[in-house]
């Protein structure tokens, strides 16, 4: 992509449905800016004013955040509820799908509810007198009447895109049982991504109005010059396969340690340059139309493995003394296969196999979360590399990247102990601190890094030399003391054409000088010292013998 143009789209129009029509009504329709960690505020929430025009209204009277959509005969439905979260931790969000129609066919019933304030209370064990109901709390709870569309706007996944751009390492990744609507909030229904499918859907998922927001954002800094490049990969039993492979047969990939990068990678995983948003699309289609998926008792479109899509935002931006600094972001699209009870899936042979694959993997990753929420835990051993998974999710969990967690869950009183023990995994997930961290170019990180340096201790050395002339004026200078030689007087404005070698040669020169200056002035402080402590003593000879004259003087008066 070139820096002076903006980012091509052929689907331009047929897109607008999606795109914001203005600025200014961008900025009055969305949220208000979200947190670090992408919850939004009550206040941006209950902004009753600003929703009008999208037809969102916060319940009047009501002090839990609740986010309400205007329906046709203008009557209100509730779609959400906020908290605020510690920005630091994970943030998690749980969408609960509508009872499906075998659910309803069944005769199924739902068993929670939604007190508000991103709270949500599930009667387990069902119809029992004798137990509370258990009451979670989140970032946001998404009831079944949300949209593909409110969770975008409302779970901090425009936040988290922002961050990407910015340079942070993102993941957002979606948890639940089998059939909880984890991929249908990622991609979709099935059969929506694909060759034929229509360029604008309500349907669409998460990822796909990710693309397009991404794309937005990136043609808002046309001062800022990107390249995106995109991977595609599924875990399945425990083997790595890249989507985007062409051929046939998709060898399993190696996942190995980087000492350099202080993480696990997919050795000769397939990247695909994006310069448009067709680009990124035809990533997701062709990954979608390769990732394994089985049908069984409880999911006719049953994913059987791990997804992992994941977008490297490289940019370069200028900055201070005619820098570039190119800053490497990127933003994962997790879609864990469903756990589950082959009891109720009925799942045999094959696909046996494959259901204890993904409870396995599943499994560690549930041991990493409960060890990384504990703080008496986490100092000993988080078993990351117990698993293929859990080993590409390391920096996402507990890195320094930041993490939006989606936890799908039914409503239905047949799945009530799946559910709770999805919110419950959930809750930990919640308790983990993240210590976000820009990357940026090593080289390049350096080198800014070595100016910055220059400029700190040119001002010192120059504060330094000034206290020596001082101290040169008020003490005898030492003639045996060694001239210190300055370094050559560099413009700051042109530090950004000089080289790494020379800039690391500018520093040592500084430092040596620095070293000179202090040891100077420390020789010149002491040697200040021992004449100020001589003269004490001259001083006070001085008096003891003045008060001695003065006493024998006095003498000879007296006695007459």
């Amino acid at each position: 992509m070139k820096k002076s143009t903006p980012i091509k789209q052929k689907r331009a129009r047929s897109h607008e449905s999606l795109a914001p029509k203005s600025d200014e009504s961008n900025k009055e329709s969305s949220p208000s800016p979200v947190n670090s960690r992408g919850s939004s505020s009550n206040k941006s929430i209950s902004s009753t004013d600003s929703r009008q025009s999208n037809g969102f209204k916060r319940k009047p009277g009501s002090e839990t955040g609740s986010i309400e959509r205007l329906n046709e005969d203008n009557s209100f439905r509730k779609i959400s509820t906020s908290y605020n979260e510690n920005e630091d931790n994970i943030n998690v969000v749980v969408r609960v799908r509508p009872l499906n129609p075998k659910e309803m066919e069944n005769g199924d019933h739902q068993v929670v509810e939604f007190p508000g304030n991103g709270q949500i209370m599930v009667d387990y064990p069902p119809n029992n007198p004798n137990e509370k109901p258990k009451l979670f709390s989140y970032n946001v709870v998404f009831e079944p009447a949300a949209t593909q569309e409110d969770v975008l706007q409302f779970s901090g996944m425009k936040r988290l895109i922002s961050m990407a751009i910015e340079g942070f390492r993102c993941t957002c990744f979606c948890y639940g049982q089998t059939g909880s609507g984890k991929t249908h909030t990622l991609t979709g229904p099935p059969g929506l991504i694909g060759p034929k499918s229509v360029a604008y859907s309500e349907n669409h998922g998460l990822i796909f109005r990710s693309f397009m927001y991404l794309f937005q954002r990136i043609q808002e800094q046309s001062n800022t010059h990107f390249i995106l490049k995109a991977s595609y990969l599924e875990i399945y039993n425990e083997k790595v396969i890249d989507l985007l492979n062409a051929g046939t047969i998709r060898k399993p990939l190696a996942v190995r340690w980087s000492k350099k990068a202080c993480g696990f990678f997919v050795e000769n995983l397939f990247t695909v340059d994006c310069e448009e948003l067709d680009d990124l699309i035809a990533v997701l289609e062709e990954g979608m139309r390769n990732r394994s998926i089985g049908r069984h008792n409880m999911n006719d479109f049953s994913s059987r493995s791990h997804t992992i899509l994941t977008v490297h935002i490289t940019s370069e931006l200028p900055a201070e003394n005619g820098v570039f600094i190119t800053r490497t972001g990127k933003i994962n699209f997790v879609d864990l296969a469903g756990s589950e009870m082959t009891k109720k899936t009925q799942s045999e042979g094959k696909m046996l196999e494959e259901a204890n694959n993904i409870n396995k993997s599943l499994m560690v990753l549930g041991y990493c979360i409960a060890s990384l929420s504990d703080p008496k835990k986490k100092t000993n051993h988080v078993p990351y590399r117990d698993s293929k998974l859990t080993k590409l999710l390391a920096d996402s969990l507990a890195g320094n990247g930041v993490t939006l967690m989606i936890a799908c869950i039914s409503p239905a009183k047949f799945n009530v102990s799946e559910t709770v023990n999805t919110l419950r995994y959930a809750a930990r997930a919640k308790k983990i601190r993240t210590k976000p961290v820009v990357l940026m170019d090593p080289r390049e990180a350096l080198i800014l890094s070595l100016k910055h340096e220059i400029e700190t201790l040119e001002n010192e050395n120059k504060h330094l030399r000034t206290a020596l002339r001082i101290s040169s004026t008020s003490t005898p200078s030492d003639k045996n003391s060694n001239k210190v030689k300055t370094p050559p007087k560099v413009d700051l404005e042109k530090l950004g054409d000089m080289e790494l070698q020379e800039l690391m040669e500018l520093v040592r020169l500084y430092v040596k000088e620095n070293a000179e200056l202090q040891q100077q002035n420390m020789e010149l402080f002491n040697s200040r010292e021992v004449l100020q402590r001589d003269h004490e003593v001259v001083c006070r000879e001085n008096e003891r013998l003045s008060r001695k004259l003065e006493g024998k003087t006095k003498t000879p008066d007296t006695g007459r």
